[in-house]
This record gives structure tokens, C-alpha cells and sequence, in this order.
């Protein structure tokens, strides 16, 4: 008789006890289990790894044997009606029956005979009853065998399952597009690379200090002389200071007197008076006779004239604000505020916005002053507004969109842009127009996979040899290695025959994903 004794060890599961038992047609297996350790775990103690034990030793047309102290495995073992040994030895000496038989017990018939008419009546009643029994017997094992067979077929189809990764070929797919983001859209049109562009509004002030380019006269010193008044009634007269006299030519110029004058009283009598011009400057350097007019009541009561020119009146050029002074700081504040806005609008964007610098602008100056008005004397003067900014923002996903569908539209229909892999990169030049819309290029790049239906790879492995099943995939589909099939239990020479028990995974390099994501 021939046997093999295998020996396990505590790492060792079905599979590779499976292994160790090989190929090689024996007559009994003797499967010796480690001696029992308290606190580590045995091999094989669950049923189902008895179960598969067993079928395999059935394939192989051998009696299954166990050995071990291990109590679990001692009753598992009973319940399959699988022989437990306690050594390899006692295996070779005791007949292999189950320790805990499932045969039902026989009770043998009494020793005492009955008389001889009895026990010819209970000798023909028994085996009537014997022949009964056997056929009652027969049918119920042929019904108990076809149900067995019903469930096995039915877990044969059910039971097992198929996992078939795919690598499909990839292609780098590379493409360039000017993309523009357009404020007044408010859907986005990919076909032609336009996305919708938000604006964003920022209230900003600011200053500016500017030198002053006019030039005035200021005068600095005011004209003086003497004039003589001539009393023309017979009247005592009192010509108090501060007299206002003037010319009457021309320009008026006015001069006041510096002392009290008075005028004898008798007509044509006479009395001088210094005077001074009223408002400094050379204007009043006025010509000998030119004064000859008193303002007040004593116009008709005194006549004045000056013999001498009055001198003195002097004027210097000073720096003055102009009307271009005050236009040119305006421009200046406009572009200042233009680039603070900018630049407040751009640190406030989250990392997926960007905007473009020709889209910022002044929306409304809401605030002006100058610190000086045209003409006035100064060095320098002071402006401050404020104003509110505007600039066109653009979403990074609009912009990966888009570039997603110029590479579709770039491929066949046979295949499809993996939208994990695409990576795209914008030019530094980005332009702008007045209506606020943004222009820049793009380059995108993305891997593109054939497109293969996941019900097709299963209508094409369903009830295969697993070897066929992969040359099968290999020459019909488009891959870059051959397929790999996995099958639960491993064991199974098939892949299941149901097409819903097979899952189809695709892999992009180091990228596993369902096949929903590839499949028609």
C-alpha cells in the first residue's frame, strides 16, 4: 500500500499544504500537524481547510488521515468522518475508521430462539422488512446524491469569482490652446476655449506729493511819494490819515496817506501828505500828476495831485501750482491706485484663481483734493483719491476643462484622455482688453487609453481555462503586458461562468482603477 506523510508547519494554510501534498497517486495521506503549543495558533484548524484536504486527497484517489492532540481539529475532523491518529505510528496499527463514527448503531436480535413457527414468520416478516429497508435505502441515497450534485453544480457556478487586471497601451497626448476668459459669459464654451471670468472690486486710496512747474510775481514791496492837496472852499479843513487817494488812468491805483494833513481856511491854500500805495508791486510806481482824485466826502471840498513819481514798489517770481501741475498728479495717482488694486485684488485670491494685470482698471473715482488751487504760490502740492478697481479673475478648473476637452476632440473615439493624468501649463504672457477679458496660451498634456468594454473582456474569459482566458484578452485587446487573472479559490482551473462573478480592473501605471472608468 502506498502512503505519503505529510508534515505541516504552523505557517502553512491550504494552499501550500495542498502543495506539499502534490501531484502523486497514492493510496493514503497522512496528513501530522505540530505538536500542540498553548497560546499559538495550529495550521489548518478550520473546517473548510479540512474540507479542501479532503477533496484534494479524493482527486488524487487517496484516503485522507489525520494526526494531531489538537481537540478543534479532533472534532472537525469527526464531523467529515475523517480517521484521527495520535502518531504516525498508531496510523500504521489501528484501522482507519473515525474516532466518532457517523454509522448507525445495529442492535442484534435476542439470543433466546423463539419457537420453530415464530421464527419462520419473523424470518420472512424480516426480510421483507430487509428488502423494503434496502430499496427505502437505495432511493433515498440516489435522491441525496443528486441533491449533493444539485448543489455542487449550483456552488461550482456560483461560489467562485475572477478578478482580470488589464494593462491597456497609453499614449502621451500633448496639445496647445489659447484659452480666454470672457466676463460676460456665464457658461462656459469649450468647444472654443472660452470660460466665463469673474471681476473682482477693491476700494482703494491713495496720495501724491508733486513739485510745482508754474511760475508767478509776488510783490513785496509797495510804492510810496508825496502829494500835494489844495483846499478849494474858504473852509478850515483836517485831512485825517489813512486818506484813500488814487489814480484815475487806466488801472486804478490806489494810495493811502501816512499823517493827518490840514488845509488853512482860505481857498487855494496848500499842505503835502506822504502816502503809500495800497497793494505792493511796481504798479504803483505811478508818474508825477497821475494821483489826482480823493475818495470820500472831501472829493469836492480838496484837490490832490503828486509832483514827484512815487517809487519804491518792487515784485519778485516765486514758484505757483498750474493747471498741468494738477493734471499730471492726477495720472500719476490713477496708475499708483491701478497698481495697488492689482496687487490688493491678486494677494486675496485663493491658489486656484488668477487674474491678469491689462484687465485692472479704475472703475469710478469716487474722492479728489488738491491741496492747492491753480495760481497759488507753493513749492510743492498734495492729492489724494479714491477710487474703486476692477480686475478679471479666472478659475484654474475652468482652464483644465477646457484643455481636457481640446484633448479629447484631439483623439478617436476610440480612446479616452485619463483625467487624473492631465497636466497643464500657462504662459507667462498674459494679455487684456478694455471689456475685461483675459487671453493667455496653454499647454496640456495627458495620457489617453484605448477605450475596451468591461462586458466584453467577461463575455470573452466566462467558463475559459484560465491560460486560454488570458491569450484570449492578449490578442483581442488592445494591452501593453499580458493579463493577469486571479481566482478565488485559487484552485479553480476555470473562471466563473457567471460574467457578473468577474471584475475588471484597469491599470495605468501605478494607477488601479474599476473599469467604469474605461469602459464604453
Amino acid at each position: 500500500m502506498r502512503e505519503q506523510v505529510v508534515k505541516l508547519e504552523r505557517h502553512d494554510d491550504h494552499q501550500s499544504a495542498r502543495d506539499k501534498m502534490g501531484q502523486a497517486r497514492v493510496d493514503r495521506i497522512l496528513l501530522v500537524w505540530p505538536k500542540h503549543v498553548r497560546r499559538k495558533p495550529q495550521p489548518l484548524s478550520r473546517k473548510l481547510d479540512l474540507v479542501l484536504m479532503h477533496r484534494h486527497a479524493s482527486r488524487l484517489g487517496a484516503h485522507l488521515g489525520i494526526v494531531t492532540a489538537d481537540d478543534l481539529i479532533v472534532d472537525n475532523a469527526g464531523e467529515l468522518g475523517l480517521p484521527v491518529f495520535d502518531s504516525v505510528r498508531d496510523a500504521h496499527l489501528f484501522i482507519w475508521r473515525s474516532r466518532h463514527s457517523l454509522r448507525p448503531n445495529f442492535t442484534p436480535p435476542p439470543n433466546n430462539p423463539p419457537a420453530i413457527e415464530v421464527a419462520r414468520e419473523q424470518l420472512v416478516s424480516r426480510s421483507h422488512s430487509y428488502v423494503n429497508q434496502g430499496w427505502h435505502l437505495a432511493r433515498g441515497g440516489f435522491f441525496t446524491a443528486l441533491g449533493l450534485l444539485a448543489v455542487a453544480i449550483l456552488l461550482l457556478l456560483t461560489f467562485p469569482s475572477a478578478e482580470v487586471r488589464l494593462t491597456p497601451t497609453n499614449q502621451l497626448m500633448t496639445i496647445e490652446l489659447t484659452v480666454t476668459g470672457d466676463p460676460t459669459l456665464t457658461e462656459p464654451d469649450y468647444a472654443n476655449a472660452r470660460i466665463p471670468a469673474l471681476t473682482e472690486t477693491k476700494v482703494i486710496s491713495a496720495a501724491i506729493e508733486m513739485p510745482t512747474t508754474g511760475n508767478s510775481d509776488l510783490s513785496t514791496k509797495a510804492a510810496h511819494g508825496t502829494v500835494i492837496f489844495t483846499n478849494l472852499t474858504e473852509q478850515r479843513i483836517t485831512i485825517p490819515a489813512g486818506t484813500a487817494v488814487r489814480t484815475t488812468g487806466g488801472v486804478p491805483v490806489r494810495f493811502v496817506t501816512q499823517q493827518d494833513a490840514t488845509l488853512e481856511a482860505k481857498r487855494g491854500m496848500i499842505t503835502t501828505a506822504l502816502v503809500q500805495a495800497s497793494d505792493p508791486g511796481p504798479l504803483a510806481n505811478v508818474k508825477a500828476a497821475l494821483i489826482n482824485r480823493i475818495e470820500g466826502p472831501l472829493q469836492q471840498r480838496v484837490a490832490v495831485t503828486n509832483r514827484q513819481p512815487t517809487t519804491g514798489g518792487e515784485t519778485i517770481t516765486v514758484p505757483s501750482v498750474t493747471s498741468s501741475d494738477r493734471s499730471r498728479a492726477y495720472q500719476a495717482l490713477l496708475t499708483q491706485l491701478r497698481h495697488n488694486g492689482y496687487a490688493t485684488i491678486v494677494a486675496n485670491l485663493p491658489p486656484y484663481q488668477f487674474s491678469a494685470f491689462d484687465t485692472a482698471k479704475i472703475q469710478k473715482v469716487t474722492e479728489r483734493n488738491y491741496s492747492h488751487f491753480v495760481g497759488e504760490h507753493a513749492d510743492t502740492f498734495t492729492l489724494e483719491v479714491r477710487a474703486t478697481v476692477t480686475s478679471s479673475v479666472v478659475n484654474n478648473h475652468d482652464v483644465l476643462q477646457a484643455s481636457l476637452h481640446a484633448l479629447q476632440n484631439s483623439i478617436g473615439s476610440d480612446m479616452t484622455i485619463q483625467e487624473d493624468t492631465i497636466n497643464y501649463s500657462r504662459s507667462n504672457s498674459i494679455s487684456g482688453d478694455e471689456a475685461g477679458a483675459i487671453t493667455f496660451d496653454v499647454t496640456a498634456m495627458a495620457t489617453a487609453l484605448p477605450r475596451i468594454d468591461p462586458a466584453a473582456v467577461k463575455h470573452t474569459v466566462r467558463w475559459k481555462p484560465v491560460n486560454e482566458a488570458r491569450e484570449h484578452l492578449y490578442a483581442n485587446f488592445p494591452l501593453s503586458h499580458p493579463p493577469t487573472i486571479t481566482m478565488s479559490p485559487s484552485w479553480l482551473p476555470r473562471t466563473p461562468w457567471l460574467e457578473w462573478r468577474t471584475t475588471v480592473m484597469f491599470s495605468a501605471g501605478e494607477t488601479l482603477f474599476q473599469n467604469e472608468n474605461i469602459g464604453s
